[in-house]
């Protein structure tokens, strides 16, 4: 088994982040944090079928950076447990704030 990375891989275009997530389907509890190899993890309580627990990965994110369920997509990964994926800021104030969350929750 491989130890997990210290920092988020990501990618930063302008007001744009591109980074992977590692999904947790049909998980007990619900969240967002920790990493493996380099990507985020992301547990949701939906089942992957029908784009389910895709929904649920987008809706917890989106909650989580504090952006709409529309700045969220999967660009990569749509059926496999390792997706990339992509959130658009709003402002730079919206990615400080979200940079200063998740440095808190990775630290």
């Amino acid at each position: 088994m491989s130890e997990p990375s210290v920092a988020l891989d990501r990618q930063r275009e302008g007001l744009t982040w591109k980074f992977r997530v590692r999904v947790t389907p049909k998980a007990k509890k619900a969240s967002v944090g920790g990493l493996h190899d380099g990507a985020l993890k992301v547990s949701v309580h939906a089942v992957p079928e029908d784009g389910k627990a895709n929904k649920a990965v987008i809706a917890s994110l989106a909650e989580w950076f504090g952006v709409s369920k529309s700045c969220v997509a999967i660009t990569a990964g749509e059926t496999s447990r390792l997706k990339t994926v992509r959130v658009d800021f709003k402002s730079h104030e919206e990615m400080d704030d979200a940079d200063a969350k998740l440095k808190k929750k990775l630290s």
